[in-house]
């Protein structure tokens, strides 16, 4: 029973002229971590800039939110009020019918 075969690829050959020196960069140990650090700073600068953008989208939906709340809440008072609102005969005139001259 066979359970993997090995696959056999194609042997290449370099010889010199595959080689460029003006391509091959020889980089310290020193040089390599710098760059890698400044990598994972801008990566994680553009993260700070990105969370700062979300809360402030919602920053902004919370308080439009908090908005119709309070005047829904406003709202309601005023539709449950007027549920208890004495009948208009025992309200009477604000207002005299007639002017004294």
């Amino acid at each position: 029973m066979i359970f993997f075969r090995f696959k056999k690829e194609p042997q290449v050959e370099l010889s010199e002229t595959d080689f460029k020196p003006d391509e091959i960069v020889v980089t310290s140990l020193l040089e390599r971590s710098t760059q890698k650090v400044g990598e994972t700073l801008d990566h994680l600068r553009d993260g700070e800039a990105d969370l700062e953008r979300q809360i402030k989208t919602l920053t902004e939906e919370l308080r439009q939110t908090r908005i119709a709340i309070t005047a829904f809440d406003a709202a309601g008072a005023i539709l449950v009020g007027s549920d208890k609102a004495p009948p208009p005969a025992k309200v009477g005139r604000l207002v005299p019918r007639e002017v004294d001259a």
